[in-house]
């Protein structure tokens, strides 16, 4: 690979051009995959001769970064030209989604040939191309679980049986206070399918939160708070302890977590080559290894038997009322784990 600092142009968040305005590509995935991504598009920046482009992949966390810009962006021209990004909102403000977004400024530049097992997650307006996704699947602590038969549906996990049994990630900032950061793509799955009284069944038999790296690390041992985590695919696979877990991939499919791209059409010819990298086959390849399944006609990936998607839908969460569930879906977790009844 080549050094990064080789590459005229590939920018640092932390640095004052940090800012969103002027890259002509911001790309953002899960941490797990930040280095590899960020030097492959190094490298091919290194290759095409490209030294003009001004490209971030930020790292590091903490602060206030570009991504977190982009939501207050109105002007056209400070958008960045590519935009790859794994989060399901505040990409855009909805004043410029209205102007442009809407107006078909943008193009998810989705190719041909996806697997038949992907096509719910292809934009139907075409704003947004997906390149892979993060299958949110079961971590089952079987000892932690006893007796209780083990969840097979996402609907299982509302049942009242389960009472201190059910963790997905969230955490604090500091000490005992209440909790910075929820999954919400999670519970707005579950609202999604069951509502929000459904929510509150969930939320019950949740004794507490963990960050998604911790679940592996404890599910099957002594200090395992729960026994069912709601972990990403590419975390479960990894626990350590095989001989007292299991990875159920639930019957009505795993939560399908997008990483998806999308690009200023005026500027589609001239970044071509990065568009085709994303959907490319060796960045397939590594996606695929790694617990990312690629939606890539030139690299198939491999999934459990049986398997398929569960995801939300472009349309509903672009929806104007999709931001008000979100904030009820907050209220109802945060007051149930402020009250503890399932400690």
């Amino acid at each position: 690979m080549n050094a990064l600092s080789d590459v005229a142009g590939f920018g640092d968040a932390s640095q004052p051009r940090g800012a969103p305005k002027g890259w002509d590509l911001l790309g953002g995935v899960p941490v797990p995959l930040r280095q590899r991504v960020r030097d492959g598009v190094a490298d091919l920046l290194a290759s095409h001769g490209e030294q003009g482009l001004k490209c971030c992949v930020p790292l590091g966390q903490g602060g206030r970064g570009p991504f977190e810009r982009l939501r207050f962006i109105r002007a056209l021209d400070e958008f960045p030209d590519m935009l790859v990004s794994s989060e399901h909102g505040n990409a855009f403000n909805r004043a410029f989604h209205r102007r442009h977004v809407e107006a078909g400024v943008f193009s998810g530049c989705q190719p041909d040939g996806v697997d038949p097992i992907f096509s719910q997650l292809v934009d139907p307006k075409g704003w947004i191309g997906v390149f892979a996704v993060a299958p949110f699947v079961l971590l089952i602590d079987r000892q932690r679980l006893g007796g209780l038969p083990i969840p097979r549906k996402w609907a299982d996990l509302m049942e009242p049986v389960y009472c201190g049994q059910v963790v997905f990630s969230g955490w604090r900032r500091e000490g005992n206070g209440p909790y910075s950061h929820l999954n919400l793509f999670f519970l707005l799955s579950m609202a999604r399918e069951f509502g929000l009284e459904g929510v509150e069944k969930l939320m019950a038999n949740v004794p507490s939160l963990l960050h998604s790296t911790q679940m592996p690390r404890l599910a099957g041992g002594g200090a395992s708070p729960g026994g069912i985590y709601v972990v990403p695919w590419s975390l479960a696979s990894i626990c350590p302890r095989r001989d007292q877990t299991e990875v159920v991939w639930p019957e009505d499919g795993a939560l399908a977590f997008p990483l998806w791209m999308t690009v200023k059409e005026t500027q589609r010819q001239r970044l071509d080559f990065l568009i085709r990298h994303f959907h490319g086959p060796e960045l397939a390849d590594y996606l695929n290894h790694n617990g990312y399944p690629a939606l890539s006609s030139e690299c198939p990936c491999t999934l459990p038997d049986g398997a398929s998607f569960k995801w939300l839908g472009w349309e509903f969460l672009r929806h104007s009322a999709t931001a008000g569930l979100i904030k009820a879906i907050r209220a109802v977790a945060t007051r149930a784990l402020e009250a503890g009844s399932c400690g």
